[in-house]
């Protein structure tokens, strides 16, 4: 399964530009004949107005999704009231059993991009589908940032680290850094897993999901592939356009993968952990919560992103 995936990741970054990742869309201008129009009758007008009304049951559709909306943004009002902003309007909670704050949300383009503007040396790679010329796909600010290996993510955690401490944002003694692979899963709300690594864990809890146990996925459950019809975006959406979990975290499942602090298999010492799935996902195993992806230290993909937490407790 994950050489499979490994391949489908792989084909997703070197094919972008084709039409898997990167459609070019067929514009069709449809000519007008004015002679012709002059002589439309007030009863066809009258059809076409008729036609163009929304029907009750889309009336309703829209109204309930507009309610939902609405309901997702108070909760996600509530929880960031309460939540740590650091300076570059990343917000982190408390996660308990553990003895971090996870951001609430998956690293930001525009998180990424301070810390690129500040350091000349960044690799650029991150901003290679995030372009109008980028032969990919164009993301917003507020999409998270793609295209990054675990280290460029070690290399940002030290970077925000060093600047917040010297604004005095963080206390000394507290650290931006990726979630370990046991912090992920208490995050997620998995229960007890058998065995000592994050491989002999994988996929050892069955039928449990971020968005609780049924499958397929319901509309709403997350950012996936199109072919599951949850969600309305074809590639990344804005972090937070779902509903919180528990814990008052967006995006544990979908979106981007998410690199942790972990060796796949410690022993070997060459493969890091990713968990959570992406926008790419459709296929029932990689979405479990237990699941876990894994790729060199080096490697970017346009599935991969991750999310930082705070040790230490909340900042100053």
């Amino acid at each position: 399964m994950k050489q499979i995936l490994l391949m489908i990741a792989v084909v997703a970054v070197v094919g972008c530009g084709q039409n898997d990742l990167g459609p070019a869309a067929e514009i069709e201008q449809a000519s007008s004949d004015t002679g012709s129009a002059d002589i439309v009758s007030s009863s066809e007008t009258d059809v076409a107005q008729i036609k163009s009304e929304p029907t009750p049951a889309e009336k309703a559709a829209a109204e309930n999704a507009a309610k939902k909306a609405a309901a997702i943004k108070k909760m996600a009002d509530k929880a960031q009231a309460k939540a740590f902003t650091n300076t570059l309007g990343m917000k982190f909670v408390p996660v308990s059993e553990t003895k971090v704050a996870f951001c609430i949300w998956e690293t930001r383009v525009k998180d990424y991009a301070a810390y690129a503007a500040a350091n000349a040396e960044v690799d650029a790679s991150w901003k290679y589908f995030n372009g109008a010329d980028a032969g990919g796909f164009k993301q917003a600010d507020t999409h998270p940032v793609m295209n990054v290996s675990w280290n460029d993510a070690q290399a940002f955690c030290a970077w925000l680290t060093k600047k917040e401490l010297a604004e005095g944002k963080i206390k000394p003694g507290q650290k931006y850094r990726l979630p370990t692979d046991a912090e992920w899963s208490v995050a997620v709300g998995l229960g007890k897993e058998v065995g000592d690594t994050p491989e002999a864990k994988d996929g050892g809890i069955k039928d449990v999901y971020p968005w609780r146990k049924e499958w397929p996925p319901a509309v709403g459950a997350g950012n996936y592939y199109k072919s599951l019809k949850v969600d309305n975006f074809e590639y990344t959406s804005p972090v937070g356009s779902f509903a919180a979990n528990k814990l008052d975290l967006h995006d544990m499942g979908g979106n981007v993968w998410e690199w942790c602090e972990d060796w796949y298999g410690p022993a070997a010492k060459a493969l890091r952990v990713l968990r959570g799935a992406s926008w790419y996902g459709n296929d029932p195993d990689p979405l479990l919560s237990s699941y876990r992806f894994n790729f060199t230290p080096g490697y970017r993909g346009n599935v991969i992103g991750f999310r930082c937490v705070l040790v230490g407790g909340s900042g100053g």
